[in-house]
């Protein structure tokens, strides 16, 4: 048994890709159209869900954690700044949750053991 993918596969795959990412686009274009916030929200949340559901394995090349990085901290950044827009409290909100995040973060690394699990 083989391996590889038939044409057909490949087809139905590439469809559903192209189909998922015109409707996604469709429903930011809708949000957009409502309110630039909500769009522009809807847009860093998905960031955002990206950079936390993508996890590069501990052997994998440095620019796969560094691209993670930079997708969780460009959502949460387009985030708290829509909020700041909105309301002010709100983005301070957004900002003191994040720099309690960072310190939770720090006060539960140990020395020595930043690659165990």
């Amino acid at each position: 048994m083989t391996t590889q993918r038939t044409s057909w596969a490949l087809a139905r795959e590439a469809a559903g890709l192209f189909l998922t990412a015109f409707g996604l686009l469709g429903v930011l274009m809708a949000l957009g159209a409502l309110h630039w916030a909500a769009g522009l929200s809807a847009a860093t949340a998905g960031l955002l869900a990206t950079g936390i559901l993508i996890r590069p394995k501990a052997d994998a090349p440095r620019w796969a954690h560094v691209a993670r990085a930079v997708a969780c901290i460009a959502g949460y950044g387009g985030l708290t700044g829509c909020a700041f827009v909105l309301c002010i409290p709100l983005g301070w909100i957004g900002v003191s949750f994040a720099v309690a995040l960072v310190g939770m973060w720090l006060a539960t690394r140990e020395p020595g053991h930043e690659g165990a699990a």
